[in-house]
């Protein structure tokens, strides 16, 4: 894939988007976007099926808030904002009057915040979501690869459709003999689908970007006992030599992934199948990485002090190597038995670190309180 075109629909003036949409394109040769400010429903369609429509691969980049700032040639503002956009665009695709692209919200950060998360209803319209002026995500090379391998991705897919393929995993998921194996079959029935831009929305919000079957390379660090960072280039060097595990379908380009079914197998037959990754410490295990692959890796040092060092997940408000033990289940709305709960660590909790960002399971709660009681009885003796 050497093009992807994206048009930008954003009501800000011109002199603030187009810098973004330049540094984007200069970090990724082949990524390019096109510019309008919002229009009427119809003109609005028109513009996004020509460009849809020209062959090449497409995505649409749009604005949370349409509805603020009038155009400054003609005066014009409409009175839709971007989720309206984006339902009228999916119900166009599913009936066939449009190819699928994917649609990417950005906006700034506090309308994301207070407008776009809390209404959960909106959230399957979009693929990705990124804030313009987010100083911990700086629009830059990992965001332009994003979109770029996100619209990509979905050419992948319309290609297979075209050609009359099934969307099965093998062809969806670059599954190999024997990997159905050891996936849930719920998963399987649940990824099939007739339209291009659901089964992409399922592959990314059911499998990329949930821990589970599959997981990020931060989960991966967490459960080889590895620190990434002190590691330095032993880590690059593990991942090569393991690239067997990795994912490769849809969008892997984007983001990284690997099966942890292939990741449990190759571990067994680095033990002799002695023992499972839980069984060991984080210390044990990278020593026997180390030993095996002659490389320097160095084991992740707990959070606090008299933590578990059998790791098995990551504290979701510092992003380091927990053991469950050591923390709190977090509350989501939906989780599908494939996919990982997700834990913040006890003390994360206690320092209410990034506390917007989590809800504490409702079954922890009472937990939580007989800790803090019980470090309260502490201080008094």
């Amino acid at each position: 894939m050497s093009f992807v075109k994206y048009l930008c629909i954003d009501d800000q003036p011109e002199d603030f988007i187009q810098p973004l949409l330049n540094k984007l394109s200069s970090c990724k040769e082949g990524l390019d976007f096109a510019r309008m400010h919002p229009q009427e429903f119809e003109s609005q369609f028109e513009r996004i099926h020509e460009l849809a429509a020209a062959g090449q691969c497409f995505g649409l980049l749009v604005d949370l808030r349409l509805d603020q700032d009038a155009d400054l040639e003609n005066g014009s503002k409409v009175y839709y904002r971007g989720p309206t956009l984006a339902q009228e665009l999916r119900t166009r695709m599913a009936e066939g009057l449009l190819p699928s692209f994917p649609i990417v919200l950005w906006s700034m950060n506090d309308n994301i915040v207070h407008s776009y998360a809390p209404d959960s209803s909106s959230h399957d319209l979009f693929d990705a979501v990124y804030a313009k002026d987010d100083g911990q995500h700086v629009l830059g090379e990992s965001i332009a690869l994003e979109l770029f391998w996100l619209a990509a991705g979905y050419c992948e897919l319309t290609q297979l459709f075209e050609r009359g393929a099934a969307f099965t995993l093998e062809e969806v998921a670059g599954l190999v003999e024997g990997d159905r194996d050891y996936l849930d079959p719920r998963l399987i029935s649940f990824l099939k689908g007739k339209v291009v831009y659901e089964i992409a929305g399922k592959v990314l919000n059911t499998l990329i970007r949930s821990e589970g079957v599959l997981v990020s390379e931060g989960m991966l660090a967490a459960r080889l006992g590895v620190d990434i960072e002190r590691s330095a280039d032993c880590w690059p060097s593990l991942l090569s030599k393991i690239k067997d595990t990795s994912y490769s379908g849809v969008f892997h380009e984007a983001w990284p992934r690997w099966w942890m079914h292939r990741i449990d197998a190759w571990w067994a037959d680095l033990v002799a199948f002695k023992a499972s990754l839980r069984k060991y410490s984080a210390s044990d295990r990278v020593a026997l990485i180390n030993e095996k692959f002659d490389l320097n890796l160095v084991a992740a040092l707990p959070i606090a002090e008299n933590y578990s060092v059998r790791y098995s997940t990551i504290c979701v408000a510092t992003g380091r190597a927990l053991d469950p033990v050591d923390g709190f289940k977090v509350f989501s709305p939906q989780q599908d038995s494939w996919q990982d709960s997700k834990y913040v660590s006890a003390y994360a909790v206690l320092e209410r670190l990034k506390k917007s960002e989590w809800v504490l399971d409702p079954l922890e709660v009472e937990r939580f309180k007989q800790l803090t009681d019980r470090l309260k009885n502490d201080k008094k003796n």
